[in-house]
Parts: structure tokens; sequence; C-alpha cells
């Protein structure tokens, strides 16, 4: 039989686990919050045509751009985008439709395209250096903050 005063610490230590469970948890949620705030992009700050695109829903209506990748396809609604895409090298375009379009790994691309995973991630990063150079070119996006 476990004594009243053990019991009473047991109950002391699980409250103090309860109590930093709970600091931590609301420490994740501040920090995505935090990360969330960042990407968020204020109507002041938009151009007229990002705001045009969002007044209605028929007028959003753009061309697809459809992409061949390993045997499957993958479907692009902007063209602007699209057209980015296709600037890409033809294995730059596969890491960044299949990563972010097909929600691959990299670890998954890599096994297919027969490369290092650390191949996979430095070709993504240089490939949305790229896309980037490109939509600014195209007056499509990327002011002073990240977008992509």
């Amino acid at each position: 039989m476990i004594s009243e005063e053990k019991n009473k610490e047991m109950v002391r230590m699980f409250c103090a686990f309860c109590r930093r469970t709970l600091r931590n948890a609301r420490t994740d949620i501040v920090r995505k919050q935090m990360r969330d705030a960042k990407r968020e992009t204020l109507f002041s700050d938009m151009r007229e045509e990002e705001l045009n695109r969002l007044t209605s829903p028929y007028s959003v209506i753009r061309e697809e751009m459809l992409f061949e990748v390993l045997d499957s396809e993958v479907l692009v609604l902007d063209a602007s985008l699209g057209g980015a895409i296709s600037s890409l090298p033809e294995t730059e375009q596969a890491i960044i439709l299949l990563y972010y379009f097909a929600e691959w790994t990299d670890k998954r691309i890599a096994a297919e395209l027969g490369c290092p995973r650390s191949t996979v991630q430095l070709k993504r990063t240089r490939a949305l250096d790229m896309l980037r150079k490109y939509l600014e070119e195209e007056g499509v996006c990327c002011r002073d903050r990240d977008e992509l």
C-alpha cells in the first residue's frame, strides 16, 4: 500500500508534468502563429491585379497546364505558375511538381530519380530561386517577403 505522503508526492509530480506539458503546447501554438503571420499578405500590400483575382470566383478561371512526370500527370491550374515551371530544366521541374503538387517526400523523389536525397533538396532550392526570378520578371509576384 502506498503511504499518504508518497501519494501526495505522486500527485504533485503529475501536476507539474501537466503544467509543463500545457506550457510547451502553448509555446508551440505561439510559434506556429508567428510562422503563419510571416506568410500572411495584407490586402493593403497586394497589387490591384492580385485583388481583382479575389473579387469574383468567375474571374478566376484560368488556363491549366498539364505536366507529365514519371508516368504521372500533374495539373497546374495557374497559367503564370505553369509557365514558370515549364521554364525549369526537366529534373528541377519534376522535383517541384512532385514535391509541391504530388506531395512526395525528398526521399521518395530521390529514389525515383536515382539520386541522393540531398541532391533533390539542393535542386529544389535552386528551382525555387529560378521560379522566383521568372515570376518577378513577369511581374506576377514577390515583394520584399518570400512568397515562394
